[in-house]
Order: C-alpha cells, then structure tokens, then sequence
C-alpha cells in the first residue's frame, strides 16, 4: 500500500511539472538581446524563471520588451471553412442545376454532389490557411514593472501547454 501511495506522489509531481511551464516562445529584451525556445515556468515578483534549452534562468521583468508565441498556422481552420462552403456551393449548384420533380435531399446525387465540392474546398481552405501563422505578440514597451509582472501572469496561463 505504500508503495502505492509512493508512485502515485511521483506521478504527481511529475505531472506537476510538465504542466507548469509554456509552450515555446521568444523573448525579447530592451537591450537588444533574446531568447529563442524559452519556456515561461514561474513568477515571483518581478522575478521570472525561464527555461532556455536545458538550462533555467532568472530574468527581472524590467529588462522584458516582448513576447512572441508562435502558434501555428491556420490550416485546419482554413479547411474546416472550404468544407463548410464546399459543401454549400455543392447543395446550391444541385437546387439550381437539377430536375425540381423531387424533394430534398433526394436519395441520388445531392451528397454525391457535394462531396465533390467540399473535397477541393478543404483542399484550398487548407492551402490557404497554410500561408498564415497564429502569432500571438505581447509588447511591454509602455509597461511599469507591476503591470508587466501582472499580464506576464495571465500570458502564462493562457499559453500554458494543457490548454
């Protein structure tokens, strides 16, 4: 039974850790430097504890200009909504373009019909949702050390990697 108990506190703290810090991002400071693949872990203050590929460091808030989330691109966005036109431009081009002595949806071709639209749709829905990027970019050029101290919080939470 201890041994249980044992494993089920490791797991915790393991848990604990992996979802404590944030997804990858660029930080960048008033000096001109940075910090590519940080990881945002903790604040205490105007103390920030920050991961950079294996190593942790603590950066004053002050010397913070920015903050850049790259979260992807818009791709299945892109497709979900050539889909949805896809398959509506499919069902209007069969009401326009078919016998009216049937009732919709009929059992023949309205589907058919509209999967042959939604599939090139996604297609080109993805295709451009491809060529633009979910960049989320925090400036704290015109911030006090309290106010950035206080959306620095809330940027943690809101890109923490379980989200």
């Amino acid at each position: 039974m201890k041994r249980i108990w044992f494993f089920i506190f490791i797991g915790f703290l393991f848990t604990s850790y992996t979802i404590s810090q944030t997804k990858p991002c660029e930080l960048s400071f008033k000096d001109g430097k940075g910090m590519r693949n940080a990881r945002l872990i903790g604040l205490h203050q105007d103390l920030l504890l920050v991961s950079d590929t294996g190593s942790y460091k603590i950066i004053n808030v002050e010397k913070i200009k920015k903050i850049k989330f790259d979260n992807g691109s818009y791709m299945i966005m892109g497709a979900a909504f050539g889909a949805v036109a896809g398959f509506i431009g499919g069902v209007v081009y069969y009401e326009f373009f078919h016998k009216k002595t049937r009732s919709f949806p009929p059992k023949d071709a309205a589907v058919g019909i509209s999967l042959v639209f939604t599939i090139p749709g996604a297609l080109i829905g993805g295709l451009v949702g491809k060529f633009f990027r979910d960049v989320d970019d925090y400036d704290f050029t015109n911030y006090g050390v309290y106010m950035k101290s206080k959306e620095i919080k809330y940027i943690m939470r809101d890109h923490a990697p379980w989200r």
